[in-house]
Order: C-alpha cells, then structure tokens, then sequence
C-alpha cells in the first residue's frame, strides 16, 4: 500500500479521485489548495502527487517545483492534470486534460507509482505545444479562455468518473435500459469535452500560439497507419488507400498532421454513405506531397464550398452533427505546415479534401 496526495480545490473532483485511488489500494491524503499539499507533503512524504493546476494558493506547477525544489521530496512522481495544458506542464512525470477517464486515471496513477527516481522527469504525453503568447490582449483572453475551460471541465470531469464508476458497479442483471443511458450520458459529457477543447485549439491556432514539434517523417508508412486505425475503428467501412512507388518524406508534426486526416475522414464517415469506399490517396509533385481524401456521399453545393473552412460553418444536411470546428482547424494547422488544405465537391456525387505538404529536404 502506497500513499498519494491528492490536490484538488473542486471537492467533488477530490472526492471521486480520492474514491478510486482507495479502491486501487492505496492510502489517499487530500488538499484543497497548493500550500496546504505542500505542507502535507512534506509532513508525510507521500509516493505519489496528483494534483490540480488551478487552485488557490500556489498552483499545480508551482507546487510541482517546490516539490522538486525539496531535497526530500524532489524524487516524488508528480502527475498535473488541468483543463487546458499549462507552461511548464512537461516537468510534471505524467499530465492528464480534464475530463479524464477512470481507465486513463488508474493507468497513470499506477505508471506513477511504479515509477523510479531517475524517471521523475519524464512525461508521458510529449512536449507542450503551445506556448503563451507576449501581445497583452492576447495573453488576457488566453487566461480568460483557460479558467473558463477549468470552470467547465472539472465538473465534467467529476460527473464522467462518477458514472463510469455508477456503470463498473452495475450487475451483469442490470437492466439493458439502465446501461444504455448511462453509456448515451457518457457519449453527451465527451461531446461537451470536445467543444470546449476545439474552441480552445481555434483560439490558440487564431493567436499564433501553436507550435508544432516537427520530424522528419516516412509519409507512406504514416498513412497506413492512419487507415489500419479506422479499418480498426469503424470495420463496417471500408477504407482504401493507393500509395505511389516513390519514397515520401515530410518534415512535420505527426500528431497534427493525424489530426487533420483524422477529422477529413471522420468527415466522410459521417456524410459518405456505407455503399462506397473512403478512399486515401497519395501522389507526389516537386517539393510537396499532396494527400487526398475522397468520399461518394452527399457532397455539397458550389455555393457553400467557400465557407467551408469558416469557424462554426456547418454543411447543409449535417442534422446538427458536429461543432463548425473541424475542418477550421485543420485548414489552420495545414498553413503552420507551409501547406494547404482545399475541397472539391458535387451535390450527389461526393467530395474530395485535399491536403498538400511540404517535402523534406
């Protein structure tokens, strides 16, 4: 049995962390502000610190380094979890965004509590990517945007944990019904998580404020791995991809890069219809890659192909589907690239998003 401090100012989010890391068998202090931690910390040496970044008193960075300022406490695993990633989030042992998943909560906990000294100074996320921005307007809003994201996110946090828990509790005799609703409760809370998230990325992608943590990258090989996760995800589709014979490599951020492919298909499962493949292409041209996505749906009039990277734009027939976010952002994250991202599409004969990239040197 370990002992973990919990810090956590919402005393409905302390008191479910708290419930689960009990019920992991591990002894639980908890703090509802950052000085208050710090003194428990030092007076019980706990092997484990998860806390909150926004409280009174210090926050959850500055805990985090008085932690390691402490020549008693410093090799103490610290895991920050926070509505919106702070600066300085990449010193903690492991960072969480709010709402969390129990799964995603016990796994950490436990890398945590396994972990040694000498990994104290790992993350298990990667490398902040943003960082705060010097112009005070924008520095205002961007404080303004993140206790908002706190002010929600923690309650929605607060409430998917309890009902994950209320689900694992059920009986295999529980009702089909019961089941059901709880797991439909879960599906809206993850909806309201993606909104708030997406409205943070359009704010910090229209204030420069994303970096990208490029590599160097083999295209072909991304791509396959990009379509096994949706033969994996949705096995009722079927999704194609044709790959040229040449070698492609690009210098970008993988994760971002996913993220724009991610949204495009997700785009055509939504609107393509079952009866013909998304197909995923790949051509080369001087100096670029160019990466098509191609559905046989809807597709969408002339007439609203020009706003159709606009912020809050949804497609005519979306029945109320989505935020008017996606294709923003990755129309955002494809310029930071040096590239661009275009459409092409017919009302009744489906649509085509074309990605271009940049080739490395």
């Amino acid at each position: 049995m370990k002992v973990v401090l919990v810090v956590e100012d919402e005393e409905a989010l302390l008191e479910v962390f708290s419930s689960v890391i009990t019920d992991m068998g591990h002894t639980v202090l908890g703090a509802h502000a950052g000085d208050e931690a710090l003194g428990l910390a030092r007076a019980h040496l706990p092997d484990l610190i998860v806390s909150d970044h926004m409280m009174p008193g210090l926050t959850g960075v500055e805990l985090m380094r008085a932690v390691q300022g402490d020549e008693r406490l410093s090799g103490t695993p610290f895991i920050l979890v926070s509505a919106v990633q702070p600066q300085g989030a990449h010193e903690a042992h492991a960072y969480m965004a709010k709402p969390v998943s129990l799964e995603t909560f016990e796994r950490v906990v436990e890398e945590g509590l396994h972990a040694s000294v000498g990994r104290r100074g790992e993350r298990l996320e990667g490398e902040p990517l943003t960082q705060a921005p010097e112009n005070g307007l924008n520095l205002a809003r961007a404080e303004m945007l993140s206790w908002v994201a706190h002010e929600i996110k923690t309650p929605l946090s607060s409430a998917r944990l309890n009902l994950e828990m209320m689900l694992r509790d059920l009986g295999s005799d529980a009702p089909e019904a019961q089941r059901r609703r709880g797991t439909q409760a879960l599906h809206q809370l993850d909806r309201m998580s993606t909104l708030v998230n997406s409205v943070l990325e359009a704010s910090q992608l229209s204030d420069g404020r994303v970096q990208l943590q490029r590599e160097r990258c083999d295209l072909k090989a991304f791509l396959q791995g990009v379509v096994r996760y949706w033969r994996d995800t949705r096995p009722d589709f079927e999704f194609n991809l044709a790959l040229p014979a040449e070698e492609a490599t690009a210098w970008m951020d993988p994760e971002r890069v996913r993220q724009i492919l991610n949204n495009l298909v997700s785009n055509a499962v939504k609107y393509g219809g079952t009866s013909a493949p998304v197909v995923l292409m790949l051509e080369l041209s001087p100096g670029r890659a160019i990466v098509a996505v191609t559905d046989r749906g809807q597709g969408m009039d002339a007439s609203e192909l020009p706003r159709i990277f606009d912020r809050f734009h949804r497609a005519e027939g979306s029945m109320g589907q989505g935020h008017g976010l996606g294709l923003y952002i990755a129309s955002a994250l494809a310029r930071l690239h040096g590239g661009t991202l275009q459409v092409r599409s017919q009302r009744g004969e489906g649509t085509t998003f074309t990605l271009s990239l940049p080739l490395a040197h």
